[in-house]
């Protein structure tokens, strides 16, 4: 995947992409971010994004610091959602995510924990905003990954939006 095809720049222009107005920065994006973009969405580790993309997980690291400085992003979840009009990449290659039983309920703080993350709130951030000590928002997001059956914030935030369109 290091070929120079993987690293052209999107075909969006500066002014949109099949009609939808695209961010400047969106339109900067070469394929590859794309696709670590579109990973990104689906909420893949870095590991499983180098394995995916046949490189090395130092690689993937240094690949998602470019893409947090061209979205002028702090972390996954900012950057998915300032991408929000950047055309995602076909993803056949890219497994589906494993389907689970039906989630624990979560509690009061742990939903207002998860509302805050689903916003690119880091745990310092949380834990300012609930007057909690960032221990106390780690062992919070810690439940809350395993009633929610994730691995991660990103898959986390997937999930409470999928269930905010549920209802």
């Amino acid at each position: 995947m290091s070929s120079m095809s993987s690293e052209a720049t999107s075909t969006c222009e500066p002014g949109g992409c099949n009609g939808e107005p695209v961010p400047r920065r969106a339109a900067e994006l070469t394929r590859i971010e794309l696709d670590i973009l579109h990973m990104l969405g689906r909420g893949l580790t870095n590991q499983e994004i180098a394995d995916n993309l046949d490189m090395n997980i130092g690689t993937v690291r240094w690949r998602l610091n470019r893409l947090f400085r061209k979205l002028h992003a702090r972390n996954r979840i900012e950057a998915l959602a300032r991408a929000w009009v950047v055309p995602m990449p076909a993803a056949a290659s890219i497994p589906p995510p494993r389907r689970r039983l039906a989630p624990e309920a979560l509690g009061k703080t742990q939903i207002a924990i998860l509302d805050l993350l689903k916003h690119g709130m880091t745990n310092q951030e949380i834990a300012d905003r609930l007057a909690m000590t960032v221990g106390t928002t780690r062992w919070h997001l810690n439940q809350i990954f395993g009633k929610l059956q994730v691995r991660n914030r990103v898959e986390a935030a997937l999930s409470a939006n999928a269930n905010d369109r549920q209802q």
